[in-house]
């Protein structure tokens, strides 16, 4: 009874050093780190996910000091619930071990030998970073962009790797007789994944190009006039052709984009009309408002041919182009004038 007190006095003196002597080494640490980033490689992400978890709970012996790994890398892994998690640690498990190999982290010595000073100092800086509230980040923190987008595309890339690696097996599988090294497809198989992506690019923006520029050439063109049609000298005469062919005529142009010949074209259909019909008389040079003063005030339509000569008026001496609105309204009036010139004449 007299001796449990004393073998409890000499375990609690005894108790610092055997913490002391769980630490590991920087050099061990690295090498645990290795033996995980090569389990990844391998695709043994499980062993990499318990060997991580292991070795976040130890503690590395940097001097006289005890200090925690790296967190921000084992505790994601040690996390993962699949491989793809898992292989998203890769990255930043590979640049801390390189991080490591190049600061000197080499064979493992003794706890009592004093650390690297550059070590030790981003260890504390690792601790005290990881000791901020969640959502705080110093502000002499600095985040790589491009390491960012290599880690968002990561898991992209090896998609794509995956994908051109089960081709080429499926190609092997149905073709198990073809050499390696001969036909068209075994060469586009081998060539790297970046390469066909690229050319694919280009392939696809150069059809697109030619189809536009296609396009806009068809658009530069205009229809040619139909051969068949008078000379446009006989187009100031309202008496080269009838009703029926200007009506026509005007259909001809409107389809070919001239607008503002069009509305002559419905002016003088509708002109030739009350000549045909003897409302009006034809005298070359006379003006037409002269025609419509020479109208009689008992016409119902009057007023309508007034406002169709006010938009031809507008159109042909007073634009270089009509609107498909002008034409419209033109074709509109023209089109009820000859309907009651017709039940007139019937």
């Amino acid at each position: 009874m007299r001796r449990f007190p004393a073998a409890a006095l000499l375990a609690l003196l005894f108790l610092p050093a055997a913490l002391a002597a769980a630490a590991i080494s920087p050099g061990a640490y690295r090498d645990r780190l290795t033996a995980i980033e090569g389990s990844l490689r391998t695709g043994d992400w499980m062993s990499a996910r318990d060997a991580a978890g292991h070795l976040a709970a130890d503690r590395i012996a940097f001097g006289q000091e005890s200090l925690e790994p790296d967190l921000s890398v084992l505790q994601p892994l040690a996390g993962a619930k699949d491989a793809r998690a898992a292989r998203a640690v890769a990255p930043r498990l590979a640049r801390l071990v390189a991080a490591l190999d190049a600061q000197g982290g080499g064979p493992a010595r003794p706890a009592n030998e004093p650390a690297s000073p550059k070590l030790l100092e981003e260890a504390r800086a690792r601790e005290a970073l990881a000791a901020l509230p969640q959502g705080k980040v110093k502000p002499d923190d600095q985040v790589n962009v491009l390491d960012v987008l290599s880690e968002v595309l990561d898991p992209v890339r090896r998609w794509f790797d995956d994908l051109w690696l089960r081709l080429k097996k499926w190609r092997r599988q149905l073709f198990p007789a073809a050499k390696s090294d001969q036909g068209l497809l075994d060469r586009l198989l081998n060539l790297p994944l970046t390469v066909i992506l690229l050319v694919v690019s280009l392939a696809v923006v150069g059809g697109w190009l030619a189809v536009r520029a296609l396009r806009q050439r068809r658009r530069r063109q205009a229809p040619v006039p139909d051969a068949a049609a008078p000379p446009p000298a006989a187009d100031e005469d309202p008496l080269s052709r009838e009703v029926n062919e200007w009506e026509r005529y005007a259909g001809e142009l409107a389809a070919t984009g001239r607008r503002r010949e069009a509305v002559r074209a419905w002016y003088h259909a509708v002109l030739v009309s009350l000549f045909r019909g003897g409302v009006l008389h034809y005298r070359k040079g006379r003006t037409n408002w002269e025609y419509i003063a020479a109208l009689a005030p008992g016409f119902g339509w009057r007023s309508r041919f007034v406002e169709l000569t006010r938009c031809f008026e507008r159109e042909w001496y007073g634009r270089d182009q009509s609107t498909p609105e002008a034409l419209a309204e033109a074709a509109g009036l023209a089109t009820g004038l000859l309907g009651a010139l017709r039940e007139e004449a019937a």
